[in-house]
Formats: C-alpha cells, structure tokens, sequence
C-alpha cells in the first residue's frame, strides 16, 4: 500500500510543479521529482520506477487532456495496477 500512495504523491508533485512551471520541459519536472524522492529517503527501485512512471503519466494526461487534477489523479489511481504489473 506505501507503493500506491508515494505513486500518487508522485503524481501530485510533478502537477503542482507544472502548474506553477507551466513552461517546464520534462527534465525540469522530474530533476524536481528526484530531488523529492532523494530528500524523502526512498531506497527502493522499484518504487521510485513506479512513481516516476506515475508522475510521467499523470504530465502526459494534463498536456493531451483538458481534465483537472482531480480528475488526473483518479485516473493514476485506477492505472496504479497496470503500471506496478508492468514494471515489476
């Protein structure tokens, strides 16, 4: 369960960072991440592939999709499954 909620907080912090960088380029956005996973301590690899695959998508779904953040996260909610089972 600590996997599902650090791949939402994930999520969640690289929208805030777009959000207030809206003209950030990917780099910017996950350097951002991985200064946040490195001060959170996450030693675990496969955690920290799984929530840069979250944050990823979740970039993805704001650029291509008019849908709020809100709306956002409950779409990485519903695919967290399908991303843990596919980089495991």
């Amino acid at each position: 369960m600590e996997r599902e909620i650090l791949m939402v907080s994930s999520a969640s912090i690289a929208l805030n960072f777009y959000n207030k960088n809206p003209n950030a380029i990917d780099e910017e956005i996950f350097q951002h991440l991985a200064d946040h996973i490195s001060n959170e301590s996450i030693k675990d690899e496969k955690t920290k592939r799984n929530m840069i695959a979250s944050a990823n998508m979740a970039i993805k779904l704001k650029r291509n999709t008019p849908n709020s953040e809100k709306q956002i996260l409950r779409k990485i909610i519903q695919e967290i499954p399908r991303i843990i089972q596919e980089l495991d």
